[in-house]
């Protein structure tokens, strides 16, 4: 357990403008947005009429209807660090084996007391926990800021910030299913990490094109065959993929309701799963037959990613 802490500790300290700069970043985004918006309005309205009467408007409705509102925010105002964190596990895996041999250091980590099963865990444990964990915490810390600088705004217009927000709506129950959304995606998604880690394991250059090339050759071929047999084009693994994706327990923009957006478990594209937030929902999708098909898949491609880590070289 000591080492694979280790291992842990050293892609982080490896990767951390990844891992943590980026979040950082988004952060830092979200706060000089809101500025910028107050700053904007303050230009525009001095006596900041129309935001003091949209406060007055909002101190109006009932307290069943702030608190699922808030909640909502909580969660949506999420999806674009979950975006960028989709993709930053993306390249991360896809560099984490081939980077070794390309600077040619994989025999000095060969040479420590590490086996490669533990190298391999390493990296899936920090794309799949320690990656998500670093994104929900500067999440976090990002909302507690913008907390701040809303309640000032409140208070400069008269009105209570905690009798009209912050004692109706609970963003620790917001925060608590953003993570275990986070944690139940990188489970999910593991037949995805575990394709990035075998090509990243063999590539001998370019690794994100041995990753995308390979799967759109197939389904090509595949969609091709199928015309040429039956004239019709059925789903192919394009559409497998598609499908996986939109029954993301990840949450995102789930659609339109009476003109209202509304947040998802993936997208509602498939009737495979109920898409509304809860957690039986993110247990449905974990202990489904998919997720087993899912499991079955990825162990075949980290035995892959281990046996072509045992068999790497500096050539």
């Amino acid at each position: 357990m000591n080492r694979l802490l280790a291992l842990v500790r050293r892609e982080f300290w490896e990767n951390k403008g990844a891992l943590r700069t980026t979040p950082l970043v988004i952060g830092g985004l979200y706060i000089a947005g809101l500025l910028m918006s107050i700053f904007t309005t303050a230009h525009f309205d001095n006596d900041l009429y129309t935001f003091r009467e949209a406060i007055r408007f909002l101190a109006t409705q009932p307290v069943e209807f702030r608190a699922t509102h808030g909640y909502e925010v909580i969660l949506g105002s999420s999806i674009f660090f979950t975006v960028v964190l989709a993709f930053v596990v993306f390249f991360y895996l896809l560099g984490a084996l081939y980077d070794d041999r390309k600077d040619r250091s994989i025999l000095f980590w060969k040479s420590l007391p590490a086996s490669d099963t533990v190298t391999i865990v390493s990296k899936l444990m920090t794309a799949m926990v320690l990656t998500p964990l670093i994104f929900w915490v500067v999440f976090i810390f990002t909302q507690v800021v913008m907390a701040i600088i809303a309640s000032l705004m409140i208070l400069s217009v008269g009105e209570n910030p905690w009798t009209l927000i912050f004692s109706v709506v609970n963003p620790f129950k917001a925060w608590a299913m953003l993570l275990v959304t986070y944690l139940a995606a990188s489970i999910w998604f593991l037949p995805l990490h575990s394709w990035l880690l075998l090509v990243s394991s063999f590539a001998p250059r370019i690794p994100l094109l041995f990753a995308i090339l390979p799967p759109v050759v197939f389904a090509v071929l595949q969609i091709w065959i199928t015309f040429l047999k039956t004239f019709t084009l059925n789903t192919s693994l394009f559409g497998l993929i598609g499908d996986w994706v939109a029954n993301s327990p990840a949450i995102f923009v789930g659609g339109e309701h009476g003109g209202e957006t509304l947040l998802g478990l993936g997208v509602p594209l498939t009737g495979d799963f109920d898409h509304a937030i809860t957690l039986a929902n993110i247990l449905d999708r974990l202990f489904s037959v998919q997720m087993l098909s899912g499991l079955v898949v990825s162990a075949v491609f980290l035995a892959g990613a281990l046996w072509l880590r045992h068999r790497a070289t500096e050539s």
